[in-house]
């Protein structure tokens, strides 16, 4: 998030991840630190960013999803 590199900076012009990051952080912390929940953002990011023309490169790798 500092430096918003990686597989999804083309989207953060497009999209701003602030509120996604905020919801995330939310609801992981509410459910123990729950991956599957990050996973989930990261996928609805994904597509949003994808449905606005956007390449998000692999963001599953780096991120074990």
């Amino acid at each position: 998030k500092k430096s918003f590199q990686g597989p999804f900076k083309a989207c953060h012009n497009v999209i701003k991840p602030q509120d996604f990051y905020r919801n995330c952080l939310y609801d992981v912390c509410m459910n123990d630190g729950a991956k599957k929940i990050l996973c989930q953002v990261l996928e609805a990011y994904a597509s949003t960013c994808k449905k606005h023309g956007v390449v998000v490169h692999d963001w599953r790798t780096p991120s074990g999803c």
